[in-house]
């Protein structure tokens, strides 16, 4: 292991990894402004490239949030869900939307984000279609909700004489 000689300086005296842990953290997990600064610029800097792994991008997400919580800085479950929601591609918008227009009171918590966007990654993955499939059909505690996009294309060819019509439908059963 390598450690900087402005590091060493600071931990030379320590005997067992207890204390040496403990200098460390005093060192370079303080709960200043400027760390809780950078911490909170985290999750609004994270960003999901489609095709990587969902999981590996929540558990990215997951991270920076308990250190967020272990600085005292703590998001109630709606705002974890629309921060995460908010870290998704444009190509995930139906997702997005269909979210908004379905939750429960109106409120996309962190459960269900997570649990949508898992199901929408697998349902991608299973069908072998692109980011921007055509349908997406979600379905949370009874309620279905069926977002479809269809593109139309007008026009000879598909270059500058093509246009797209985006038609967005959702149904609810029971209120």
């Amino acid at each position: 292991m390598w450690i900087d000689d402005n590091v060493l300086n600071h931990i030379i005296g320590e005997t067992d990894a207890r204390a040496l842990w403990i200098t460390l953290e005093q060192l370079y997990a303080r709960k200043n402004g400027n760390n809780k600064m950078f911490l909170i610029k985290q999750p609004l800097a994270l960003k999901y490239i489609d095709g990587a792994s969902m999981t590996n991008n929540l558990n990215n997400f997951q991270g920076i949030m308990n250190q967020l919580s272990a600085m005292g800085i703590k998001f109630d479950e709606e705002i974890q869900g629309l921060l995460f929601l908010g870290s998704l591609p444009d190509s995930w918008e139906i997702l997005r939307t269909s979210l908004s227009n379905s939750a429960p009171d109106g409120v996309i918590s962190m459960d269900l984000a997570k649990s949508s966007v898992l199901n929408e990654e697998m349902r991608r993955k299973s069908l072998g279609t692109s980011p921007n499939s055509d349908t997406l059909v979600s379905e949370y505690r009874g309620e279905a909700t069926v977002v479809l996009q269809k593109e139309i294309k007008v026009g000879a060819t598909l270059k500058a004489d093509t246009k797209m019509l985006s038609v967005i439908i959702v149904i609810r059963r029971g209120t």
